[in-house]
C-alpha cells in the first residue's frame, strides 16, 4: 500500500547568471531549495537556500534528498557528477539540465516516471525556451506506459517488461490495451483495444501478447511481453468491535484481498465511521501502511440505506444499518462497490472502486 511521494525540488547554479534564474525559477516554486555557491553570497537574495563551497557533496546532498533537481549549468558537468550516484528508474529523481538563459531545457534523467520529461517543458513554458526530450515514445509521438501509469496514479508491475513495449510503441508495433471495464478514449490512444478475456488458471495466457492490462486484480504476468497498470483508486472500509486488535484485523484485510486476488498497491485510504475515528489498531493499521484514515458521520452513511444489506445489531449499536460498505463507497466518491460485506469474527471488510476520470462511466457496466 502506497500514497506516494510529495515533490521535492532543488535548483542548482554554479555563475551569478545562473543565480539570477535559479532565484526567478525558485519563486514559482513551493518548497524550492537553491545550491548557488558560497562566493555569490553578497550577490544573492533568496529564501530556502544553501551556499555550498564542495560542488560534488553538495550534488550528492540535492540528489539524494530531492525528487527533481534543476541543474542551470553545462550538461556535461551534470552527467560527470551523476556517474557514482545513479541508481535506478525506480528511485532516480528527475534531472533537468538548462543554459544560463533558459534557451535550451534538456531532460537528462528520469523522463517518464521521475517526471523529467514534464518538468523540462514547465520550465520552458517559463523561460520561452526550449524543451529537449530525446525518449524514444515521445519523439514518435507516442504515450509510453510508463506515462501512462503516472496519468492514471497506477502501480507498474513487471518492470522487466517495460522497456520491450516502449520499444513496440515507439516503432510502430501494435500493442494491445485490456481492461475489465470500458475506458475513455483518450486512455486507449496508441493501443489496440481488445475485450477482457475469460481467464483460467494459466490467467497470462488469456492476454494476446504485447500487451497492457489495467486491473486492480494480481496477475503473474512474469516472462512475458505483458505489463500491469494497477491503479490507486480502492478504498477498504472497515467496521469492527470494539477494542479490536491490529492483528485481527489486519487478518481480515488480508483474507479479503487473498479471496479476492485484489492488490495491495491499489488501495489509496481507509475509511470508517467516525465513531471509530480513535480505535488503536484503525489507527494502527492506517500509519504502519501509510495511508489515510476517513472518517463519515451517521448522518452521511444513512445517505446509503438501502443499497447495501443492513445489520440490526449494527443499527441498534450506532444508528445506523451497516458501517464497511457505505464508508467504503463514500470513500470512493460514490463508486462502485468490489467487495460487498465480508465478515471475519468481529470485523467486517467492504470494498469499493472510486469512479476514476479515465473509466468509461457512458459505457460502463456493474462489475462482477
Amino acid at each position: 500500500m502506497n500514497t506516494g511521494v510529495k515533490r521535492k525540488v532543488s535548483i542548482l547554479c554554479l555563475t551569478g547568471r545562473g543565480a539570477e534564474l535559479a532565484i526567478r525559477l525558485g519563486k514559482d516554486m513551493e518548497g524550492c531549495r537553491l545550491y548557488i555557491p558560497l562566493r555569490l553570497k553578497c550577490s544573492c537574495s533568496a529564501k530556502s537556500v544553501t551556499y555550498f563551497k564542495d560542488w560534488q557533496e553538495t550534488f550528492r546532498e540535492a540528489f539524494e534528498n530531492s525528487s527533481q533537481l534543476i541543474c542551470i549549468m553545462a550538461a556535461g558537468i551534470v552527467v560527470r557528477s551523476l556517474a557514482s550516484l545513479i541508481v535506478s528508474k525506480h528511485s532516480d529523481p528527475a534531472v533537468v539540465v538548462m543554459d544560463e538563459e533558459g534557451n535550451h531545457v534538456i531532460s537528462l534523467l528520469s523522463g517518464h516516471i521521475g517526471g523529467a520529461n514534464r518538468l523540462a517543458e514547465e520550465l520552458a513554458s517559463k523561460t520561452g525556451g526550449r524543451a529537449v526530450i530525446t525518449t524514444a515514445t515521445d519523439v514518435a509521438n507516442k504515450r509510453a506506459v510508463d506515462l501512462l501509469a503516472m496519468e492514471i496514479d497506477a502501480v507498474l508491475d513487471p518492470f522487466s517488461s517495460l522497456k520491450g513495449i516502449n520499444r513496440a510503441l515507439a516503432e510502430d508495433c501494435a500493442v494491445n490495451i485490456y481492461s475489465p471495464w470500458p475506458l475513455v478514449p483518450g486512455i486507449k490512444e496508441g493501443f489496440t483495444w481488445q475485450e477482457w478475456p475469460e481467464l483460467g488458471d494459466e490467467q497470462a495466457s488469456g492476454f494476446s501478447q504485447p500487451a497492457v492490462i489495467i486491473s486492480w486484480k494480481q496477475y503473474d504476468l512474469r516472462d512475458s511481453e505483458l505489463i500491469q497498470l494497477r491503479p490507486r483508486n480502492l478504498v477498504i472500509g472497515i467496521g469492527c468491535r470494539k477494542d479490536i486488535s491490529l492483528a485481527a484485523l489486519e487478518q481480515a484485510i488480508n483474507e479479503v484481498i487473498h479471496k479476492f486476488s485484489l492488490d495491495r498497491n491499489c488501495v489509496k485510504c481507509l475509511a470508517t465511521i467516525d465513531l471509530k475515528a480513535e480505535e488503536k489498531a484503525i489507527k494502527e493499521l492506517a500509519e504502519k501502511n501509510k495511508l489515510p484514515l476517513i472518517t463519515f458521520s451517521n448522518k452521511e452513511i444513512a445517505v446509503l440505506d438501502g443499497t447495501f444489506e443492513p445489520s440490526s445489531w449494527v443499527r441498534d449499536k450506532i444508528g445506523v444499518g451497516g458501517v464497511c460498505e457505505p464508508a467504503a463507497r463514500l470513500g470512493a466518491n460514490l463508486g462502485m462497490t468490489l467487495v460487498p460485506k465480508q465478515k471475519i469474527g468481529p470485523v467486517s471488510i467492504s470494498v469499493a472502486m472510486e469512479r476514476s476520470w479515465w473509466w468509461d462511466w457512458d459505457r460502463v457496466k456493474e462489475i462482477s
